[in-house]
């Protein structure tokens, strides 16, 4: 008589809890995150009439583009013409000022962050601190020593205040990134360069500067955006649409009279796009060089 066989232990499903509640508020965070900008590019290809009604669209119903024309034609923006007729201008006028502001950002940090990572000097641990330090002062608190600077300086409502401003704020993060990605290049590179005659341009071009470049990438973004976004400098720096930038003219569009929300959105939008598609370009970069320049090296 054989053996009755034993039947088979069920195997026991763990729910993946954790993975669960990760995923779960990586989804809120998204949400969190998206939704503003999705209810800007709705509201942009809305009528007005749609975007104010209650309960709110959440999609556009009667899909249009007159928001995006009226930029070609001004005189149809009703309140805000002005503001519609300026944004080119102040489209422009963002472009050079973030670009200078990039490029002198760059300069500046790479000779200050070549002087931190390789010629020690009394109190550099110091004077970096100091410079970090100036990250956390709230601009609010020395926007009027800007400006009463800039008027001694005879600057006002020119592209240089702006550049030196933001150029002063961005600059702390660029040395910080740079001098720990100059410190991972071996000395004997740099010896082996010298004995070759190279010159100290010609060493930072061939040696220093390729091996850095995420976090040349990374700085050099991150001053353009933040110069491309920034509000309350620009507001108390600048005076007339010869200088002024995106924010303060989309800002415009907020009248006495009356708010378009359509038409604000659509200058949002396209205050927006050239931001994106860069961060979208570079992504890969800007991930390598805050992580391998956050790195204490």
């Amino acid at each position: 008589m054989t053996e009755l066989a034993e039947p088979p232990v069920p195997l026991r499903y763990r729910i993946p809890w954790r993975k669960i509640v990760v995923y779960l508020l990586a989804i809120m965070f998204a949400i969190f995150f998206v939704a503003p900008f999705y209810w800007i590019v709705a509201t942009s290809f809305m009528h007005e009439a749609d975007a104010v009604s209650v309960p709110p669209q959440w999609i556009p119903l009667r899909p249009t583009l007159d928001n995006y024309l009226r930029f070609l034609n001004p005189d149809q923006a009703e309140f805000a013409s002005r503001a519609a007729q300026n944004l080119p201008r102040a489209m422009a006028n963002s472009a050079i000022v973030a670009t200078l502001t990039a490029l002198c950002n760059l300069l500046l940090g790479v000779l200050a962050a070549y002087t931190f990572a390789r010629i020690p000097f009394r109190g550099s641990r110091a004077l970096l601190m100091v410079y970090l330090a100036t990250r956390m002062v709230p601009g609010v608190t020395i926007i009027v020593p800007f400006y009463l600077l800039m008027r001694a300086l005879q600057l006002l409502d020119t592209y240089q205040a702006l550049i030196l401003s933001y150029t002063t704020f961005a600059l702390p993060f660029t040395i910080w990134i740079l001098k720990d990605y100059f410190r991972t290049i071996p000395r004997e590179l740099e010896d082996a360069a010298r004995v070759d005659r190279c010159t100290w341009p010609q060493m930072m071009r061939t040696i220093f500067l390729p091996i850095a470049a995420p976090g040349l990438v990374t700085v050099t973004i991150f001053s353009f955006l933040s110069a491309w976004n920034e509000f309350m400098f620009a507001l108390f720096l600048t005076s007339t649409i010869e200088t002024q930038t995106m924010p303060i003219v989309v800002a415009n569009f907020a009248t006495d009279i009356n708010v378009q929300h359509t038409v604000m959105a659509a200058a949002g939008v396209l205050a927006v796009i050239p931001p994106l598609v860069i961060v979208m370009v570079f992504q890969r970069l800007i991930v390598r060089g805050l992580a391998a320049g956050s790195v204490k090296g």
